[in-house]
């Protein structure tokens, strides 16, 4: 399996950038208040795990078209799909105007509170320039046909799934889910809409297992243009996806998690899982004699302690002899209902038998056994024994464990607490997984931090996930290969200077995000407001230099109060405005240089 090494370019980079500085000039914040039923849809969930909170909670409501710069879309709590548009050669907001009325989703079960479970927030995504993907968050995905959507005519359906009461989608769960990507592929004269959707998979006693549900729609070649599902496969993992694309020609997935994803369903090939491990009745070996009368044991310089808990149907006896002769071994060994638990000629060195004692109490059995070499620690106590022992508060005689901590990126620059959003254990990687055969073709490693986010430059493209690079955010893009080549080439796109640093301080983040020309980033708050980092300063920031050092470039910061708004539910991103949905009002920050 290739490994792909995430190496930025130095041409992007910038050694001498030497922070933000805060600018007080005021933003321009233009506002539209929403009508009585123009307010965007929210459902909320009633699972209190992590992985419902973070999706939920941390979906991007308002969805920005690549191929219209300047318009993005959010569904109000009446199911009207609206358009929200910044026109930026006049410099303000047009009108907020419907576009497509999403049909009122009747409940199919008996039981609501079963069906308020199984429901998600809707969702869209634009795989072309005149299609668009539509989930109700109820199961059912729609076809739209958009045409020209710079117009802002009226949206037609052109076909309405749903993939639960398909043959061909065996994996799919009753209720909702959530799109994640979608790509328009023509091949061999075929119109195939390609789809990815989150479920949940919500456990009572255990983590939740999240499924990936990768549909292929094909367009039918006489009659009306509709389509029909042809393929189904389902992804499944114990981890949370946190970068999930299709790649150029829709024949492999990249995901990032913390956990593997494996396919669990393919409705073109079958999938063949590892072999199942054999049952306590199928295996050969029998248990190790510790295995069934277990025990516990310690050691100090001196000596090892062993320690059984007695059981009133097992009889514990020890045979402790000396050698007879100075070429004959001694004798060591511990019996449990006359089956041998410890044979001293397995131990690991040799023990003193003068000092070796036992006691025996009516809840312990205890055993004593003085080393012939003091000072020596032993790693086992005999070969396939148990671990040893650690009382909480650690042993004294001995020096403490060395911790493994991951390298610095430089020494300039050591890690902090707060470059560990899930601690230290945690570790992410990026997978790309073929649909061919549904191997691992590569994998990138990505440290003990997730991709920071996830951004579209520019329209056709799959997106592009930024990650920390010391204290900046390197953005990676993949890059086109040749049809059928199970190959992936990641392609560092470009740098937000020191984002990565200014990020990770902000405790209370909701949306990442950054321009298409990469002109700033930006990071908001659910309510306070939003912190915006302009990678230039202007003239005014250009070309200064320290007093004894060499010339530095500096950015720009500007922070924006959000009252009286609400939540923030969405951002979009463009390269002269910044749009936030909120609970009351749309906001557009205009961005000068």
């Amino acid at each position: 399996m290739p490994h792909i090494e995430l190496r930025p370019d130095q041409k992007l980079l910038k050694p001498n950038f030497d922070g933000y500085k805060l600018s007080l000039e005021p933003v321009p914040v233009l506002s539209t208040e929403f009508s009585p039923t123009s307010h965007p849809h929210r459902v909320k969930t009633n699972d209190c795990s992590y992985y419902h909170a973070r999706l939920f909670g941390m979906q991007n409501h308002l969805v920005r078209d690549p191929w219209a710069p300047g318009q993005c879309y959010y569904l109000d709590s009446i199911g009207l799909l609206q358009r929200v548009c910044y026109d930026s050669a006049q410099g303000r907001m047009l009108p907020i105007a419907a576009v497509y009325k999403l049909p009122t989703v009747a409940s199919n079960g008996s039981n609501g509170e079963e069906d308020a479970a199984a429901r998600y927030n809707c969702s869209l995504l634009f795989p072309s320039e005149h299609h668009c993907l539509l989930s109700d968050g109820c199961g059912t995905v729609r076809v739209l046909e958009t045409g020209d959507r710079t117009t802002g005519r009226e949206w037609k359906a052109q076909s309405t799934l749903r993939p639960v009461e398909h043959n061909l989608a065996q994996g799919v769960l009753p209720g909702g889910d959530v799109l994640l990507d979608g790509r328009y592929v023509v091949r061999d004269g075929k119109r195939l809409l390609h789809f990815l959707t989150l479920q949940l998979d919500g456990q009572p006693e255990a983590k939740s297992k999240c499924l990936l549900h990768w549909h292929t729609l094909e367009q039918q070649q006489s009659g009306p243009p509709a389509w029909t599902l042809c393929a189904s496969r389902t992804l499944a993992s114990n981890g949370y996806p946190r970068f999930c694309a299709l790649d150029y020609h829709a024949a492999a997935v990249l995901v990032a998690s913390d956990q593997p994803y494996r396919f669990a369903y393919d409705s073109e090939r079958p999938v063949v899982g590892p072999e199942p491990k054999p049952t306590e009745s199928e295996s050969v070996d029998a248990p190790a004699a510790w295995e069934q009368f277990p025990f516990r044991w310690t050691q100090t310089p001196d000596e090892v302690n062993v320690t059984f808990d007695k059981h009133k149907d097992v009889q514990y006896r020890v045979v402790c002899e000396p050698s007879s002769g100075p070429n004959e071994p001694s004798l060591l060994q511990v019996f449990a209902n006359d089956t041998v638990v410890i044979d001293g000629a397995q131990l690991f060195a040799a023990i003193d038998h003068d000092s070796t004692t036992w006691s025996m109490d009516p809840k312990l059995f205890d055993i004593a056994m003085g080393k012939q070499q003091p000072g020596v620690m032993w790693p086992f106590l005999f070969p396939g024994a148990p671990d040893e022992a650690v009382s909480e508060a650690g042993d004294a005689s001995r020096p403490p464990p060395d911790v493994d901590l991951p390298p610095a990126p430089n020494l300039s620059a050591p890690l902090e607490p707060c470059d560990f959003e899930s601690g230290q254990d945690t570790y992410y990687t990026l997978e790309r997984l073929s649909a061919a055969d549904h191997t691992v073709t590569h994998t990138a490693s990505l440290g003990h931090g997730p991709p920071l986010f996830a951004v579209t430059l520019r329209a056709g493209l799959p997106a592009t996930f930024a990650t920390r690079h010391d204290v900046d955010a390197c953005l990676w893009q993949l890059q086109p290969v040749p049809l059928g080549a199970e190959d992936c080439r990641l392609q560092h796109e470009g740098t937000l200077h020191a984002f990565g640093y200014v990020q990770a301080s902000k405790r209370q983040q909701k949306y990442l995000g950054c321009a298409p020309d990469l002109g700033y980033g930006v990071v908001c708050e659910s309510h306070r407001g939003v912190y915006l980092y302009k990678g230039s300063y202007g003239a005014s920031g250009a070309g200064l230099r320290n007093r004894t050092g060499a010339q530095v470039t500096i950015g720009q910061h500007q922070f924006v109060s959000l009252k009286d708004v609400g939540e923030v539910l969405g951002i979009a991103c463009e390269n002269d405005v910044l749009i936030l949905l909120a609970e009351k009002a749309i906001l557009a920050l205009q961005l000068t240089d």
